[in-house]
């Protein structure tokens, strides 16, 4: 029997089909670490403005806070006016929170902080709360 040089027209297919199968696969997993990689993006971002808007709220006095109550969703100046923020205000401070009959004298408020993607206004990015102590006389910040 004659040994043959070279390869033949199916090994051929099979390799060249082979190898777009790799490439396949190798795109969709370069097309999902995208997606996580914007994800996480999106979900650092909204943590930031969180925390920058708990500590504006943090700023300020007794009686701006007691005009706060639960709200529509605002979308944020440039740069992220991709992202939306909406202040919870509950009937009732979660678990674990400072009782607000055990006031002594001081103003109790419990808000949260809700970060939306403005294109998904239905499920928040992230939820962050905050109980705000303020002096029932001079409305000063006792902490939080």
């Amino acid at each position: 029997m004659q040994l043959r040089k070279g390869t033949t027209l199916v090994e051929a297919v099979i390799a060249i089909a082979l190898m777009a199968l790799m490439a396949l696969w190798a795109l969709h997993l370069y097309s999902n670490a995208m997606v996580n990689a914007s994800q996480a993006n999106d979900m650092e971002i909204a943590s930031h403005l969180a925390s920058q808007k708990i500590e504006y709220l943090k700023t300020l006095g007794k009686d701006v806070l007691d005009n706060i109550s639960t709200s529509s969703v605002t979308a944020f100046s440039s740069p992220y006016e991709k992202f939306g923020y909406k202040y919870i205000v509950p009937n009732t401070a979660p678990s674990g929170s400072v009782n607000p009959d055990d006031k002594n004298g001081e103003y109790i408020k419990y808000i949260e902080v809700e970060i939306y993607l403005m294109s998904d206004t239905s499920k928040p990015l992230i939820r962050m709360g905050c109980n705000f102590l303020r002096d029932d006389d001079t409305g000063e910040n006792l902490g939080l």
